[in-house]
């Protein structure tokens, strides 16, 4: 049986368990920003997990959220889903214990 999760990229099996606790996933985070908008991607996936990474990079080296969402601003991405990319990297890194 198949079951979509709310990006309906991952099917049962596939990838049940989320990213070894320490290590830091783009495309996991780009899946958190898709289900969490609720609707058809603006942003294709690969494009937002290439933020994603861009922004744990700019958070590694001490950024401030609002500087970050700004940069990723510059990088080309709009600043609604900035925000939602910024948010999506902080829950990530609190859950699965990032320093």
């Amino acid at each position: 049986m198949t079951r979509w999760g709310g990006s309906g990229d991952y099917v049962e099996g596939e990838r049940v368990f989320a990213p070894p606790q320490g290590s830091f996933d783009p495309d996991w985070v780009a899946g958190l920003v898709l289900d969490r908008s609720g609707r058809p991607a603006a942003v294709p996936r690969h494009v937002l997990a290439d933020a994603a990474h861009a922004d744990w990079v700019r958070r590694s080296q001490g950024a401030a959220e609002d500087v970050r969402v700004q940069a990723l601003g510059e990088d080309g991405i709009a600043p609604a889903t900035a925000r939602e990319v910024v948010r999506a990297v902080e829950d990530f890194v609190t859950a699965y214990g990032i320093g």
